[in-house]
C-alpha cells in the first residue's frame, strides 16, 4: 500500500455531534473517516469492509460497545482490527477491564485530548499501512516462488540449491525422479552423502570453478548409479545472509553408454574388416606377380586398379580406427612447445608426401600450449600434410604457422597458398569422409580434419578455417590459455 493510499478509520457512535467532533479532531490525518451510528451499521460495514482503526462509543442503546466488539472479534475478517473504546461515563477498573478483555487496544475517557487521540490513530493508521505493505509482498513473494517452483519442476535438468555448508534446501522434479529420492528425505542432508566420489565433490566445490564442468557418478534410492555431468553457480545475498549454491546437471548415463556402444561398433567394425582387405592385397599381389606373365595388359591394368582400391579402403579403416580411439583415450596435459612441435611435424610430414619440393615453411614465435602433446602433434602433422598436399601445384609453395591472441584462449594458425576452397562449403570440412576436392585432383580419406576436429573439442578448444579458391587457405584453432586451463 502506498503511503499516500487512504484506509478507513470506522467511528461508531449513537450521537451526531459526537461523529462530528472525532471528525473534526482527524480530518488532518487525510484518510477516510467513515461515521454509523450503532453497532449494527459497524458490523454490516465490516463484512465488506476493512478498516485500519475502529473509535467505538461504549454506551450505545440496543447494542452497546461491548457487544459489538464481541461480535467483531468473532470474525475472522475483523478479528485483529484494533479497538479504541471512548466512553464518558463507564471509568471504573471493571469497565476497562472488561474492554481491554474483549480485545480493545485502548480505552479513552471522555472529554479526550484532541492531540493525545490524533496521535494514536495515527499510529495505528501506519501500522495498518505497513502490514498491508507486508502482506502484499509476501504475496508476490509466494506467486515469484510458486512461479520458480513451477518452472523448475518442467525442465529437464537436474536442480538442487544448497546452502553455505553444502546442505540440499531443495531439489526439482526431475531430480527426484533420476534419483528416487524426496525432498522431505533429503531436506539439510549434505549433497555428498548422494554422490559416489565425496572428496572430488568438496574439491570441485570448494575450487570456486562455476564456469567449469564435473562428471561423476549420483547414487540413487536403489543399487544403480547415475552418471551426471554437473556446474554450480555461487548466489551472494544481498542482505548479508548465508550464500547459496545452485546445482544444474545432466544425467548423461544413457549419451554415455550410447556413445562407448557406437564407439565399440566402430572399432569393432573396421577391426574385422581390415582381415579381408589384407586378404584382397595379398591375392592380387601374388596375382600380380606369380601369374602377370598369363594376363594380358588389360587384366594387369584392373588387378591394380583392385589393390589401389585396396590400399584406399586400408587407410580409410585405419582413420576409422584413430578416430574411435580418439573419444577412448585420456587427455594428458602437459606444457607444450608449440613452435618445435609444429617444425618437427613439418618435416616429417614433408619426408613423407614429397621430400624433393622446395617449400618456403616459416614458424613465427609460438606460446607454449597446456595439452595433450600427442594429440595436439595430430592436429599440427594433418594440418601440414594438408598444406603440403594442396600447394602441391604451386610452383612457390608457401606455409606459415603462426599465432593470435584472444580472450582467454590462444589461437594458432597454418596458412598455405594452394589450391583453397569455396566458402560456401566450409560447413563440409570438418564432417567424416566430407571432401571439397576430387580424389583424382587431390588423394585423401576426408577423415584427416574430423580428427582435427575431435582433438581440438576434447581440449575445450574450436577450430574453423577461411579461404578462397585458388588464393590458399588458413585453419585456425584455439585452445584455452595455459593459464585459463590451469585455473580450469
Amino acid at each position: 500500500m502506498s503511503p499516500f493510499e487512504k484506509v478507513n478509520i470506522l467511528l461508531v457512535d449513537d450521537r451526531r455531534e459526537n461523529l462530528i467532533a472525532l471528525e473534526a479532531i482527524l480530518q488532518t490525518l487525510d484518510q477516510n473517516l467513515v461515521q454509523v451510528s450503532s453497532g449494527a451499521e459497524a458490523l454490516k460495514y465490516l463484512l465488506k469492509h476493512d478498516a485500519a482503526v475502529i473509535l467505538l462509543d461504549v454506551e450505545m442503546p440496543d447494542m452497546d460497545g461491548f457487544q459489538t466488539a464481541t461480535l467483531i472479534r468473532e470474525r475472522e475478517k475483523s478479528r485483529h482490527t484494533p479497538i479504541i473504546f471512548l466512553t464518558a461515563i463507564s471509568k471504573t477498573d471493571v469497565h476497562v477491564s472488561q474492554g481491554y478483555s474483549i480485545g480493545g487496544v485502548d480505552y479513552i475517557f471522555k472529554p479526550f485530548d484532541a492531540e493525545v487521540l490524533k496521535s494514536k490513530v495515527s499510529a495505528f493508521v501506519d501500522m495498518f499501512k505497513q502490514r498491508h505493505e507486508v502482506q502484499i509482498q509476501s504475496a508476490l513473494l509466494k506467486t515469484e516462488r510458486d512461479f520458480v517452483s513451477a518452472v523448475l519442476d518442467t525442465v529437464n535438468s537436474l536442480v538442487l540449491v544448497l546452502d553455505s555448508e553444502a546442505r540440499i534446501l531443495r531439489v526439482n522434479r526431475a531430480w527426484e525422479l533420476t534419483t528416487g529420492y524426496t525432498l522431505n528425505e533429503v531436506h539439510k542432508h549434505y549433497l555428498w552423502e548422494y554422490v559416489d566420489d565425496r572428496q572430488a565433490t568438496e574439491a570441485f566445490l570448494r575450487s570456486g570453478k562455476s564456469n567449469s564442468d564435473c562428471e561423476g557418478f549420483w547414487l540413487t534410492k536403489g543399487t544403480s548409479r547415475r552418471l551426471v555431468s554437473w556446474c554450480f553457480q555461487v548466489l551472494d545475498s544481498d542482505v548479508g545472509t548465508d550464500r547459496h549454491l545452485v546445482i544444474t546437471g545432466q544425467d548423461i548415463t544413457e549419451l554415455r553408454q550410447h556413445t562407448e556402444e557406437l564407439e565399440n561398433f566402430t572399432y569393432s567394425v573396421s577391426h574385422d574388416m581390415r582381415a579381408p582387405i589384407r586378404a584382397i592385397d595379398g591375392f592380387t599381389r601374388i596375382l600380380i606377380e606369380e601369374y602377370a606373365s598369363k594376363l594380358d595388359d588389360e587384366g594387369r591394368r584392373l588387378l591394380e586398379i583392385v589393390r589401389s582400391n585396396t590400399e584406399k579402403m586400408g587407410e580409410l579403416i585405419d582413420g576409422l580406427l584413430a578416430l574411435s580411439r580418439l573419444g577412448r583415450e585420456k587427455i594428458i596435459f602437459s606444457v607444450i612447445d608449440m613452435a618445435d612441435l609444429a617444425k618437427n611435424s613439418f618435416q616429417e610430414q614433408q619426408a613423407a608426401d614429397s621430400p624433393n619440393r622446395k617449400i618456403s615453411f616459416n614458424v613465427d614465435a609460438l606460446p607454449r600450449a597446456y595439452g595433450d602433446k600427442r594429440l595436439i602433434t595430430q592436429v599440427f602433422q594433418n594440418l601440414l600434410a594438408n598444406a603440403i598436399k594442396f600447394t602441391r601445384n604451386e610452383a612457390s609453395a608457401s606455409i606459415e604457422v603462426g599465432h593470435l591472441s584472444g580472450a582467454g584462449e590462444d589461437i594458432y594458425f597454418v596458412r598455405d597458398n594452394g589450391v583453397g576452397f569455396d566458402m560456401e562449403h566450409a560447413q563440409k570440412l570438418f564432417g567424416t569422409f566430407q571432401r571439397l576436392h576430387a580424389a583424382n585432383e587431390f588423394e585423401g580419406t576426408g577423415i584427416g580434419l574430423a580428427t582435427v576436429q575431435r582433438i581440438i573439442n576434447r581440449h575445450e578448444g574450436r577450430v574453423w578455417a577461411e579461404a578462397k579458391p585458388n588464393e590458399g587457405a588458413t585453419f585456425y584453432f584455439a585452445l584455452p590459455s595455459r593459464e585459463q586451463k590451469k585455473a580450469s
